[in-house]
């Protein structure tokens, strides 16, 4: 068999299995970060009824993860996790990079995860304690990425100015 209907199965069949390999690559099934919010946080932000019975704090459908675990008080990014992984790998964290303007250097920090199925949940992402102490300081620039048990950075997202 030859002729023009033939040439289109040869040569569509490579253009078939470029696209079905695209999809199944690690970037077709990257973790998309919304960072809906950055702000101070502190202890009263987060109290809610459940906690005055049971003495825990309530999460409900949210995520805390915390530079220290102990410390509510703190500067957070809010972020909505999406993709379609449903659970992360164990010791995947997340990486914080930022600076103020009371500081020029970079700043990084690495904060643990607590609950790994964060995939369509609302993540506050906190530096807490000494990582953030003074409440009146906002970051100038920042980056956050989601960083796998390999070191994988698994999404990412960051200001504009951080790309400057």
């Amino acid at each position: 068999m030859s002729g023009p209907g033939m040439r289109g199965i040869i040569f569509g069949f490579p253009a078939i299995f470029a696209c079905l390999s695209f999809l199944a690559s690690p970037c077709g099934g990257e973790v998309k970060l919304e960072v809906r919010n950055r702000e101070f946080f502190t202890v009263k932000d987060f109290k809610r009824i459940p906690e005055f019975f049971t003495g825990r704090e309530f999460s409900g459908w949210k995520v805390y993860c915390r530079s220290n675990p102990q410390v509510r008080d703190g500067f957070y990014f809010v972020v909505k996790v999406g993709g379609k992984k449903q659970k992360l790998p164990i010791n995947s964290h997340w990486i914080v990079e930022w600076v103020t303007s009371a500081d020029p250097m970079v700043k990084t920090q690495k904060v643990s995860i607590p609950n790994l199925k964060l995939f369509g949940k609302e993540v506050f992402v906190g530096l807490t304690g000494d990582h953030w102490a003074d409440r009146s300081l906002k970051p100038l620039a920042w980056r956050l990425r989601l960083i796998d048990d390999q070191g994988i950075a698994l999404g990412s997202s960051q200001s504009f100015l951080w790309s400057k």
